[in-house]
């Protein structure tokens, strides 16, 4: 059971809501403290019944015969509300207690069922914290609180490795944060991964061990089909601990590649001329992109995607295109009128290239 776990007034009343609607009598929930949190008859709310406290006394059903009995009592049966061998509280039915004790059993399962439902929920929600504050204690601030991770980590089933890496999940189509599909938590971690958290807006970052990095990598390409939606993932550098900031710096350029191919996964480590480029100064990149492709359509600029994509193949081209082969190149000539450079050249074809790839970044 949860430590330090109280019931809610809202859950209380949710208690004594339903029991009535099945047991037909006014049902009453009091807190430790002898005051009751929840009642069918909103007078008594706020107010101490004695009696509770001998069942907290006691841990044993306690019966009223008479209003008045005990201060703050009416007529009825008081049982004690236990949940893993711990008491969290008293719940009682007003009326005859001869006629009570028949209920007494349903009562006391209604309880137990609806706090035990809401116990699961806020462990889940707890887990979910705490899962996103240690990504984020990773990937974003620089002193790790080792202690913290040390005393956490075993809540979520988990033992990091001494290196691991982050991958960043990019979600396609997505409206609203509403939409995000709501069995995400579920698949993660039917996959294994134990770290994840939400990134606004439509984005999941994951911390993941090396050694999972290959069955993980397969799994990446099947794993979301079952919800039906659009995805792109960047996976970053496999580092240490106290470096996968770098790993998720690393993993938002394979993410940034990965969305301009318009593929399901970039690696990071696959990256080559990406990564020489990614630092050249931001202004020099955009000077030489305007300057070679500035003035491409929107539509030339894919066409010659396509074209390296397909590794200068025009017949592959065209078919992607859905165009004769004669069009194609009838197109490729006007974009070398444009920018100066043929793209069926093998040193103007480079020059293309780059100025697409430095578009990207």
């Amino acid at each position: 059971m949860k430590e330090h776990f109280q019931i809610s007034p809202p859950l209380a009343q949710m208690i004594v809501d339903a029991a009535k609607e099945v047991i037909g009598k006014d049902i009453n929930l009091i807190h430790l403290d002898g005051k009751i949190v929840a009642s069918t008859d909103p007078n008594r709310v706020g107010t101490f019944h004695a009696a509770a406290f001998q069942v907290l006394e006691k841990e044993s059903i306690v019966e009223v015969s008479e209003d008045d009995t005990f201060k703050g009592a009416k007529k009825g049966i008081n049982y004690p509300i236990m949940i893993d061998q711990k008491m969290l509280g008293v719940i009682g039915i007003s009326g005859d207690p001869e006629e009570c004790k028949s209920l007494g059993f349903l009562l006391t399962k209604i309880t137990e069922v609806l706090i035990k439902e809401q116990m699961i929920k806020s462990a889940i929600h707890s887990l979910d914290e705490l899962r996103a504050s240690i990504v984020r204690m990773l990937i974003f601030e620089n002193e790790k609180e080792d202690a913290f991770m040390r005393e956490h980590l075993p809540q979520l089933q988990y033992e990091l490795e001494e290196k691991a890496f982050v991958a960043i999940i990019h979600l396609h189509d997505l409206d609203h944060t509403s939409s995000l599909p709501v069995k995400m938590n579920g698949t993660l971690l039917e996959q294994g991964i134990k770290l994840f958290t939400y990134l606004f807006p439509n984005q999941y970052a994951l911390i993941i061990n090396e050694s999972q990095y290959q069955t993980i990598l397969k799994a990446f390409q099947t794993c979301f089909r079952s919800m039906n939606v659009s995805y792109s993932i960047g996976i970053g550098s496999i580092d240490i601990l106290d470096k996968l900031g770098t790993s998720y710096t690393h993993a938002k350029l394979a993410l940034k590649y990965a969305l301009s191919r318009k593929v399901t996964v970039c690696e990071y480590t696959k990256l080559d001329l990406e990564m020489i480029m990614e630092n050249i100064d931001f202004h020099i990149r955009k000077d030489y992109t305007a300057k070679l492709i500035g003035a491409l359509s929107e539509e030339e600029i894919s066409l010659l995607h396509s074209y390296y994509h397909h590794n200068l193949s025009l017949k592959k081209t065209a078919e992607e295109w859905f165009i004769h082969k004669n069009t194609l190149q009838y197109r490729l000539e006007k974009i070398a009128e444009k920018t100066g450079s043929n793209p069926r050249d093998y040193h103007d074809s480079v020059k293309l290239y780059i100025a697409l790839l430095l578009q990207t970044l």
